[in-house]
């Protein structure tokens, strides 16, 4: 059987095409299955040191409360006779950290003093305990965030007696700070758990400092962790017991005494993470010295896992995470799937277009024979001119350039989205510098407020009280807890966390302004004015325009500062329009530098600065719907404006 050099042609081509796609695509899938399954592991790493990280974040602060508590009872600022005063630190104390339920302090005579929050008929209540050999005189009082005292009730039937709770009993038996293991509060009926410190007087133990914490905020967290879609992550005590988990209705059960417990391993109503990890619960111990990661199948699925020890705390928990593989392939699949059927479309169209293409190069050939023949039969003279061959030659040489053409335009999306992505992972680093910068800053400023707020106490209490003294120490605390307030900001918005965008004043928060850069203006002899009419409410987050404020007025002064100018003023001003409310700070600095280019990050006029703080305030105007710019037509004197929306 004789074929057609044309056909011949088309099928050798389409079959090519079909192999070369084929082969190009399993390549691929295997490749970019085997990067998409280390993808996998990485996420799940990742989740678990996010969730370890977290864990040691909610858990660190409580412990250091309870350290700073002892050595403050210790030190004698506090006096531990001293009810009145011990409550009110215990109640400060609580104030400055919101994930602390509550904090006490019970002592060898069976006294005891606990501040918790309350539901009703106050945010905060008070249980005091006096005990002496015959009689315990227990008393309730429900307070309000200013301390105001709003009920106060004696409750004759409370036998309570610290010295008998197991927080006591192991922190005296061991003389160290020590965690309970995790049980559910009665009065919350949430997951908690305790860590308690000895106070030590003369290398005898006086009483124990201890603090309470709700552990169901890390459960949220769980549930919010990007792992997959049918991922999720949990973690174990070391007795079996599953005390987080994204479902927090999941890990609380009924026990036989009527009363709520944690849920084992081997009991939760989670199969994926029975099948995965209950063999650890098998022996009565779940305990791993370092992170491993596994993979198990469950009803045909296959499933990724990792186990990782929470280290840093002291405490015998263990993170554990697993996702299905599909969730990380099943795509690759079915576009490998697609990929096939496209390929063999493609084939088929080329072999279509084979035919013509072999028709249009075999044409002039026939021609060409044609002539030869008619020639060798002396039909035609052999000085006839040849016929064109090779005209159709022009037009795919056409169309190979056009496809070049296109090549190099995919090539330069290509390289657009390389950029794209290498700008992500910038981003994604400065993200997380500032979330680690903002969480290590705020420690040292929570131990600062809690300092001077002792300090202000000793202080009050010297018969000559220096009045300087305390007001100094008052705007410190002031300026402490602003500082918190300004890192909860920032670690909220680099969180995307939408924030507490609210209708506000924006006079009240002007004349606040004011009070707190009055003294700082002062003292560098700088005017500070504020030139304001009555303003209509606006619509934003309050803390970070506050913060916008106080870097513009900052600025200005520092400018003014370093120059020297001969006329020291700051003007504030403001004016209301139809949809919007513009704020203007003037000031008689010597300008800013035409070569500088305002409001582009690490690009500063300051010797010292690092070009953030206008980038950073631009973008926290421009998320609470407003606009920061510079006036370059206002010539008088240098000029930042501020617009928000009513």
């Amino acid at each position: 059987m004789k074929f057609s050099l044309g056909l011949v042609l088309a099928i050798s081509l389409a079959g090519l095409q079909f192999l070369a796609i084929l082969i190009v695509v399993s390549t691929s899938f295997v490749t970019s299955e085997k990067a998409m399954l280390q993808h996998a592991r990485d996420l799940l790493a990742e989740a678990g040191a996010n969730a370890s990280a977290h864990s040691n974040g909610f858990l660190k602060p409580a412990r250091e409360a309870a350290e700073l508590s002892k050595r403050v009872i210790e030190s004698g600022i506090i006096a531990e006779d001293d009810t009145a005063q011990l409550e009110q630190f215990l109640f400060q104390s609580l104030q400055n950290e919101s994930q602390i339920s509550g904090l006490y302090y019970g002592d060898e005579s069976g006294n005891f003093v606990y501040v918790m929050r309350s539901d009703g008929p106050a945010a905060f209540r008070t249980k005091i305990m006096r005990r002496d050999p015959t009689s315990v005189r227990t008393e309730l009082i429900w307070r309000g965030p200013d301390f105001a005292e709003v009920e106060a009730v004696l409750d004759p039937d409370d036998r309570f007696d610290p010295r008998s709770r197991p927080w006591y009993e192991t922190a005296k038996a061991e003389r160290t700070t020590i965690w309970t293991e995790p049980y559910i509060f009665f009065s919350s009926q949430q997951p908690g758990i305790s860590v308690a410190a000895p106070v030590m007087r003369d290398g005898e133990m006086t009483g124990v400092i201890g603090v309470d914490i709700e552990i169901s905020t890390i459960s949220n967290f769980l549930s919010q962790l990007a792992i997959s879609d049918r991922g999720s992550a949990l973690i174990l005590n070391d007795n079996g017991d599953v005390i987080a988990h994204p479902d927090m209705t999941q890990i609380i059960v009924p026990d036989g005494d009527a009363n709520l417990s944690f849920v084992s391993i081997q009991e939760i109503d989670d199969p994926v993470a029975k099948a995965a990890f209950t063999r650890l619960a098998n022996d009565g111990v779940v305990s791993i010295e370092r992170e491993t990661q596994t993979e198990f199948a469950y009803q045909g699925d296959r499933y990724v896992s990792l186990l990782k020890p929470l280290l840093g705390m002291d405490l015998p928990w263990t993170i554990a995470v697993y996702a299905p593989e599909s969730d990380f392939t099943q795509d690759i699949k079915d576009n490998r799937t697609r990929n096939i059927w496209l390929a063999a479309i493609i084939s088929f169209a080329a072999a279509l277009a084979g035919l013509a293409l072999a028709e249009l190069i075999l044409r002039p050939v026939r021609a060409f024979a044609v002539r030869t023949a008619l020639v060798s039969q002396g039909e035609v003279p052999a000085a006839e001119p040849l016929p064109e061959t090779y005209k159709e030659l022009e037009k795919a040489n056409e169309t190979l350039i056009d496809q070049i053409a296109q090549r190099r335009e995919a090539d330069a999306k290509i390289l657009e989205l390389n950029r794209d992505l290498s700008h992500f992972s910038r981003v994604n680093l400065m993200g997380q510098m500032a979330t680690g910068l903002a969480h290590e800053l705020s420690q040292p400023l929570t131990a600062i407020s809690q300092n001077v707020d002792a300090a202000i106490s000793t202080a009050s209490q010297q018969k000559d009280t220096n009045k300087d003294l305390l007001d100094i120490l008052s705007e410190l605390d002031d300026q402490a807890h602003l500082g918190g307030d300004i890192l909860r900001a920032l670690r909220g918005f680099v969180r995307k966390d939408q924030g507490e965008a609210a209708p506000f004043d924006v006079n009240e928060l002007l004349a606040q302004t004011e009070r707190l850069l009055h003294h700082e203006a002062s003292t560098h002899g700088i005017a500070l004015r504020f030139d304001v009419p009555p303003l209509p409410m606006v619509t934003g987050n309050r803390i970070q325009i506050a913060q916008v404020l106080i870097n513009l007025i900052r600025n200005a002064m520092e400018a003014i500062t370093e120059a020297d100018s001969p006329v020291k003023e700051v003007l504030v001003s403001a004016k209301a329009k139809p949809k919007a409310l513009e704020i203007w700070v003037d000031d008689s600095g010597p300008g800013i530098d035409p070569d500088v280019t305002l409001f582009k990050q690490f690009e500063t006029s300051k010797k010292d600065g690092m070009g953030l703080g206008l980038s950073i305030c631009r973008t926290i105007a421009e998320a609470n719907g407003g606009r920061l710019w510079f006036d370059r037509e206002h010539k008088d004197r240098t000029r930042f404006c501020l617009s928000l929306p009513v």
